[in-house]
């Protein structure tokens, strides 16, 4: 019975036992590299056990953090103590994982147990190394080198960080200990770095750029030299640098010297020399002093409109005259005509921040604001300041500074600019606010009120009325500024004629308001229309006092009676209509001019390099085929010269609808000379298609012209050139289609020759 029950009951029970054992006690902790780095960083965040051996390849200064390898896997452990490893040391690690860009481990202990060797480090690719392929693990590279500097975030440690370029990309170093290396030796100088591959990461632990941590300067190898020292190389103008870059990271290396007139150490740097400035990317961290000669040696790029030097090194350089302060008004400064120049405005502080990072001045200069700002990072921060009174709300102040303008549309938009001081000399008071600030007369008011309350109420029962009065005029006044902008801006007309309505209905007390237009005054959709007694109008004239139509409006009754305002209402609605209505004719002529041709009314040489630059990016995106078809006319200048000018142009005229017609809807013809015309053909499937358009556009002149009483027989000369076969450019593609024309013109003319040879031979033979 007892035998039964233990088979029966007991023994199919204990597996389920021990399983529930297991999960009471938790998961078995993992113990290889390669396990922690299998997980995903969904499973490393349930803080799973670790308990592993693996090698030290690196250890971070101050003996904060460690990467370990075992097996070919590598892993960032974190870990806070101290306990003297170096690269190459056998490790025991106990801890949990945690998640990072990748799982991580959390050491809560970590113990020595041998000396050993660094496992071979793997020749890495920029490709791979940007797609993570060797994350946390012992790497090399080999490269030429962009840009070093000392590296003084951590102070106890002489780091360096090199910039170096690799096939397709940058990869930067930072050097734990710098040993014997100096950035002067490793400019322009061919390397091999070895470290562990990790990177730039955004606060989202997103991959932004990719570095190597490298233990010390034995990892950093020169292979060769330069050919010549990049500090030898003629200074370039500050508005000359933009002819050495190139796209993708191709830019020429360049030198440029001036006045050091902004340095943040280890991110930027502001130059100027004989009124050019630019802006300086630099991890340099030398002690530069403002106002004194500096060189640099970079790459040129372009940013936010802005040309730049990049991977810049700088060196003190002679010493430059003192760079004097251009005064500067806020809207010179709002367009962005002083970027990273040295200037100086006025104006009154009207809101200020002090933080550890920087001190923010708000500054309202003639109607506009603006910021000042002192970074606590540049490099004059730090010195004592020679100011004597503290600028407060209310001052007005002198301020000088570097000029850093946002990016935008400066050529749409105002830019909101900041001055970066170096110190707080850069800010001098020039008055100091009224006594009577708004607390004091608060406080003065209130022992006031008492004994004038009386005359309070009567003054306030008084004002009530002014009140409202003033009120409307500023009401009045802010709707007409409104309307004015919105005719400066590119709204449309009819919302533009909206606004005026409104206006003249809020003046006349809610009238209905509406607008008759004649047909040259522009098709103005969706406007109200209304007829009824009591209208009264005011009629629209043009600049040439034509007649454009009428405002109208049906006042209500109370209003009826005061025909003065009525009439000022309708003569202020009607004098901006005018105005919208002849500058939005105005814009659509000069926009037309600008785009078109003024004789065949087809797109210009201007429109067309347009419309085919935006071709090309469309179809560099997607991969597309389009052609290009140049048309040259034969013989134009005998018909001009033969017919007139007059004729000439009726010509033109029907050659360009005659042309047009052999197009598609898609495709795009364009005069671009007095007698050539390029046709755009976006879309295609082969050659074939393009060549049988530029047929029909040679066949089309096989019919004479009709003009004026003459009988005229044209013929064209076409070159067809197809992206991306002929051409990746546009000048490549109009230098294609160029050269086939001539040809084509070359062939027809060789032709032309043995037929009249030909016919001569025929004539002999007959006589």
């Amino acid at each position: 019975m007892r035998s039964s029950f233990l088979f029966r009951f007991v023994l199919p029970s204990l597996p389920i036992l021990a399983e529930a054992l297991c999960l009471a006690q938790g998961p078995a902790p993992l113990t290889s590299v390669q396990q922690v780095v299998a997980l995903t960083n969904a499973q490393a965040a349930h803080s799973l056990p670790v308990k592993l051996e693996a090698t030290v390849t690196y250890v971070r200064p101050l003996g904060d953090n460690l990467f370990v390898m075992d097996g070919g896997y590598g892993v960032y452990v974190r870990f806070g103590d101290d306990i003297g490893l170096i690269p190459g040391d056998r490790i025991a690690i106990s801890g949990i994982t945690a998640p990072s860009f990748r799982p991580v481990v959390t050491a809560s202990h970590v113990r020595f147990l041998a000396h050993g060797s660094m496992p071979p480090a793997h020749p890495a690719t920029f490709e791979d190394l940007i797609q993570s392929k060797w994350n946390s693990q012992y790497v090399q590279v080999t490269g030429r080198v962009l840009s070093a500097a000392l590296d003084n975030s951590l102070p106890a440690f002489e780091g360096m960080r090199i910039r170096v370029k690799v096939p397709h990309g940058i990869v930067e170093g930072i050097v734990n200990h710098k040993g014997d290396l100096l950035p002067e030796d490793l400019l322009e100088a061919d390397v091999r770095m070895t470290g562990i591959a990790g990177g730039e990461y955004d606060s989202k632990m997103q991959l932004a750029g990719m570095w190597l941590d490298v233990n010390s300067s034995k990892d950093v190898v020169i292979l060769h030299r330069p050919v010549a020292d990049p500090w030898s190389r003629p200074v370039t103008p500050m508005d000359e640098v933009i002819s050495a870059y190139r796209y993708g990271s191709q830019s020429e290396r360049v030198r440029i010297a001036g006045t050091l007139t902004y340095f943040d150490p280890g991110s930027l740097a502001v130059l100027e020399h004989d009124g050019k400035s630019m802006l300086v990317k630099t991890s340099s961290s030398l002690p530069l002093q403002i106002g004194k000669g500096v060189e640099a040696t970079g790459f040129p790029g372009i940013a936010d409109e802005n040309v730049r030097l990049e991977d810049a090194q700088l060196r003190p350089a002679a010493e430059a005259l003192p760079t004097k302060p251009q005064t500067i008004q806020w809207e010179s400064a709002s367009a962005g005509e002083h970027a990273y120049d040295l200037v100086a405005m006025e104006g009154q502080v009207v809101g200020l921040v002090h933080d550890s990072r920087v001190n923010l001045f708000i500054i309202l200069s003639h109607g506009h604001l603006f910021s000042a700002t002192l970074r606590h990072s540049s490099s004059e921060s730090s010195l004592p300041a020679a100011v004597t009174v503290t600028p407060s709300v209310g001052s007005q102040v002198r301020v000088t500074g570097v000029c850093f303008v946002d990016a935008g549309n400066h050529w749409q938009d105002r830019l909101w600019f900041d001055l970066r001081m170096r110190s707080l000399d850069d800010l001098v008071v020039v008055q100091q606010p009224s006594w009577w600030t708004v607390k004091r007369l608060s406080f003065v008011v209130m022992l006031l009120t008492a004994l004038i309350l009386v005359a309070v109420i009567w003054v306030w029962l008084l004002d009530r009325r002014m009140r409202a009065q003033s009120a409307t005029v500023a009401r009045q006044e802010q709707q007409r500024s409104h309307i004015l902008e919105l005719i400066s801006s590119s709204e449309p007309l009819a919302q533009v004629l909206r606004e005026i309505q409104s206006m003249v209905s809020s003046w006349l007390n809610g009238a209905s308001c509406w607008f008759e237009l004649n047909r040259n005054a522009g098709e103005i959709e969706d406007l109200e229309l209304m007829t009824g007694p009591a209208i009264v109008s005011q009629e629209l004239f043009s600049p040439e006092r034509a007649s454009q139509g009428f405002l109208l409006a049906i006042p209500p009754p109370e209003a009826a009676p005061n025909t003065e305002k009525i009439s000022a209402a309708l003569q202020a609605g009607g004098r901006l209509a005018e105005l919208a209505i002849d500058t939005r004719r105005l814009y659509s002529d000069l926009h037309h001019r600008s785009e078109y041709d003024l004789l065949t009314d087809i797109p210009n040489r201007f429109s067309m390099e347009k419309r085919l630059d935006q071709l090309l990016l469309s179809a560099r995106s997607n991969e597309a085929v389009f052609g290009l078809i140049y048309v040259d006319l034969d013989r134009f200048k005998q018909i001009n010269d033969q017919y007139g000018h007059r004729v000439g142009d009726l010509y033109l005229q029907q050659i360009a609808r005659r042309m047009k017609l052999q197009l598609r809807n898609c495709d795009v013809l364009a005069r671009i000379g007095g007698d050539e015309f390029i046709a755009l053909v976006p879309i295609l499937r082969s050659r074939t298609d393009a060549e049988e358009i530029a047929i029909r556009l040679e066949r089309c002149f096989d019919e004479p012209f009709d003009l004026e009483g003459y009988c005229l027989h044209g013929s064209v000369s076409v070159g067809l050139a197809v992206y991306p076969q002929d051409g990746a450019t546009r000048e490549a593609l109009e230098r294609s289609a160029d050269v086939a024309m001539y040809a084509h013109k070359e062939t027809k003319r060789k032709a032309r020759l043995n037929e009249n040879e030909l016919a001569e031979e025929l004539h002999r033979m007959e006589s």
